[in-house]
């Protein structure tokens, strides 16, 4: 392996937008990267100076002069990427949703397990950023007393667009959905900050039944979700709520409230961290908890977004752990953990149509 670890990226979009340039400010090397269409691998490539460009994807993970592969495409790809990236050597990580289903994310587990000594996380970058480090440390320090009930939200107006066009986001079959774009990250948070789910009830809607598809001009029936509504039971007793909604109109933004017998904290839009005693609920005092942010406070791109933010940490994690010829990341969502999330998610969907609560 190279001094700089070197990353090969399989898809553009989100690689393009937000991980590459997250990755180079967190100390890994964009190597090469491939498409679905080449021209926007050729795109990527000459906006972030990456030397490799593949037409297929199979050649990028065959490639001695990848270190790193990073699957940033549709879920019901990830699989066969994912365990032949896995088989070819290659530290992998893998977007969100985990898969389609949880065979798959067993599927994928397995790889894992028979490489033990490359790493293979799904990239749940929020769990990196200093403040739900924050949270999660203040709860398991008791910080409002006895836990009782915990609402997470994240709203987005996107999908209220009737003009969106039909693509895989609109298909069920390709893992397409708010649910699993959004609902994956709030429920995998919720295991990790607060420990294990054993049941749930979900509600799913779509905003819009018919979009067009760009390819024919017809219009195209939308099997996907576009809003996510679950109600969750805790292990340890607490209760939980998970709003996760394209069709909510308003400024986006995501939201973490903590209540517990001794106060509560919330984890704001801005992604700033707040606590109140139990003393002050009548007055509804909240006061500021200061969390240092290096990439935040430096002010260099792409340092304003949680997401991005979570990469850049993300990639010093993974930099520090290879370079030390370590494998193994606690604080990153490894593929058993991508698993389990899968199984909430295959969970709410079963919930959703059988209107039952549906224990994991």
């Amino acid at each position: 392996m190279s001094n700089n670890l070197r990353v090969g990226f399989i898809g553009s979009g989100w690689a393009e937008r937000v991980q590459i340039p997250a990755f180079k400010q967190g100390g890994l090397y964009a190597q090469a990267i491939s498409s679905g269409r080449v021209e926007n691998a050729e795109r990527a490539a000459a906006q972030h100076a990456i030397p490799e460009v593949y037409a297929d994807w199979r050649d990028l993970v065959a490639s001695d002069s990848v270190d790193i592969v990073s699957i940033t495409t549709p879920p019901h790809l990830h699989v066969e990427m994912a365990v032949a990236a896995l088989q070819a050597g290659k530290h992998v990580i893998c977007e969100k949703p985990t898969a389609l289903n949880a065979a798959e994310a067993e599927t994928m587990l397995a790889a894992a397990q028979a490489a033990p000594n490359q790493l293979a996380i799904i990239d749940h970058e929020l769990r990196f950023t200093p403040q739900r480090q924050a949270l999660h440390r203040l709860f398991r320090e008791n910080h409002v007393g006895r836990a009782l009930w915990v609402e997470l939200t994240w709203r987005f107006p996107s999908r209220l667009n009737p003009d969106l066009p039909w693509n895989w986001w609109s298909d069920a079959e390709k893992g397409g959905g708010t649910l699993g774009a959004t609902g994956s990250h709030l429920l995998d948070l919720s295991r990790w900050l607060f420990g294990r789910i054993d049941l749930l009830s979900a509600q799913l809607k779509t905003g819009h039944a018919y979009r067009t598809d760009p390819n024919t001009g017809t219009e195209r029936l939308v099997t996907a979700d576009d809003h996510a509504h679950i109600a969750l039971k805790f292990s340890n007793g607490m209760d939980g709520v998970i709003t996760a909604s394209a069709i909510s109109p308003g400024a986006p933004g995501m939201t973490i409230t903590l209540y517990g017998t001794d106060g509560a904290l919330r984890l704001d839009e801005a992604d700033r961290l707040w606590g109140m005693k139990a003393n002050a609920f009548a007055a509804g005092t909240w006061s500021e908890i200061e969390v240092d942010d290096p990439v935040r406070d430096g002010g260099n791109p792409p340092g304003g977004n949680s997401f991005a933010r979570g990469s850049v940490y993300l990639a010093q994690a993974i930099a520090q752990t290879l370079s030390n010829g370590e494998h193994w990341i606690p604080e990153a969502a490894s593929f058993f953990d991508g698993l389990k999330a899968q199984q909430m998610l295959d969970a709410a969907r079963r919930s959703h149509t059988e209107r039952i609560w549906v224990r994991i």
